[in-house]
C-alpha cells in the first residue's frame, strides 16, 4: 500500500470512528432514559421488522452480528421486562421463536423514534445534500469491502 493510500485510509477510519462516537454518545443517553441499551433496541427493532412472525435466536444473532451468549443475555432482560415472549418453534422442537409483546412493540417504536431524533439533532448542522452524499459514499465503501449487509436498510425517500 502506498503512503498516500494508507494516509487516506487512516483518515477515513478516524472520521468514521469519530462520527460513530458522537452519534453513539447521544443515542445511548436517550436510550438509557427509556431503560434500554443499544443492543436491546437493536433486538427490538429487528423483531419489529419481522412483524408477528418473530425470529429464532440464531437468526437474530446472525442478523445483528451478536454472539449467541450476548444475545441470550439481551433476550433474558427483554423477557424479564415483558418486552419479548418466547414460544416453542413448531417446526423444530429444539428451538424457540422470539416475538415482541404489545409492550415490546410500543417500546421499539418509542425508543427507535427517540434514537432517530437524537441522530437528527447531532447531524442538524449538516445540510441534507451533504448527508445524502456522505451516506452514498460510505455505502459504496461498505459494499466494496463486503460489509454492507446486514446493517444497511433502505428506508426509501431518495436516500437517508
Amino acid at each position: 500500500m502506498d503512503g498516500r493510500r494508507a494516509t487516506v485510509s487512516l483518515s477515513l477510519a478516524q472520521h468514521a470512528v469519530r462520527l460513530q462516537t458522537l452519534l453513539d454518545r447521544e443515542v445511548v443517553r436517550v436510550l438509557s432514559a427509556h431503560g434500554l441499551s443499544r443492543g436491546e433496541l437493536d433486538v427490538l427493532g429487528a423483531l419489529a421488522e419481522r412483524g408477528g412472525s418473530g425470529a429464532r435466536p440464531r437468526e437474530l444473532s446472525s442478523l445483528l452480528l451478536l454472539t449467541t451468549g450476548g444475545l441470550s443475555n439481551i433476550l433474558r432482560r427483554l423477557h424479564d421486562d415483558g418486552l419479548v415472549e418466547r414460544e416453542a418453534d413448531p417446526s423444530d422442537a429444539r428451538s424457540h421463536v422470539v416475538r415482541l409483546t404489545v409492550e415490546g412493540e410500543a417500546a421499539a417504536l418509542e425508543a427507535g423514534a427517540a434514537a432517530v431524533a437524537a441522530i437528527s439533532r447531532v447531524l442538524a448542522p449538516v445540510e441534507t445534500p451533504m448527508l445524502h452524499d456522505a451516506a452514498q459514499l460510505l455505502h459504496r465503501v461498505l459494499v466494496e469491502v463486503g460489509e454492507d449487509a446486514p446493517v444497511h436498510r433502505d428506508h426509501g425517500g431518495g436516500g437517508r
